[in-house]
């Protein structure tokens, strides 16, 4: 949408659950909340130590990688952006998995509607006062690196 950083944490992540190159992020069935194979997540996106991973062959260093390597950064990402763990899921994606699947939702964050991932911000603790205050919250401009 209009209006929206595609370098930030939510667009990215949206991206990356839409993507049919992506297997390690799914939709719950409701398309309302996020599904995570979590070894699977780590091989997959999150950056190495010694080289960037990337969504897929051959992208190098594409975009949609994450810059974190362990999979609490990623989590805390997903807590910093008001992500909560739905308590109690356990369960398989689709059937015939062997489940193991972690399942975040954000009422922000949903297939049918990337609108919203505008309303989404990192919930800094200036954030969250301006947030209580009945203030409005924008997200920072990219710095000069992400753009």
């Amino acid at each position: 949408p209009a209006g929206l950083n595609a370098t930030t944490f939510p667009a990215k992540l949206w991206r990356l659950v839409n993507s049919p190159r992506v297997r390690s992020l799914r939709w719950d069935s409701q398309a309302r909340g996020l599904l995570i194979d979590r070894s699977l997540f780590e091989r997959e996106l999150l950056s190495q130590s010694d080289a960037h991973s990337a969504v897929g062959e051959g992208a190098g260093g594409a975009p949609d990688s994450f810059q974190a390597t362990h999979f609490g950064s990623f989590v805390r990402q997903l807590n910093l952006y008001g992500f909560q763990k739905v308590p109690g899921w356990v369960g398989a994606a689709v059937p015939g998995d062997a489940g193991g699947w972690l399942h975040f939702r954000n009422p922000n964050f949903r297939r049918d509607r990337p609108d919203l991932l505008l309303r989404i911000k990192r919930l800094t603790r200036a954030n969250r006062q301006r947030l209580a205050a009945g203030l409005e919250v924008r997200s920072r401009q990219p710095s000069r690196f992400q753009q």
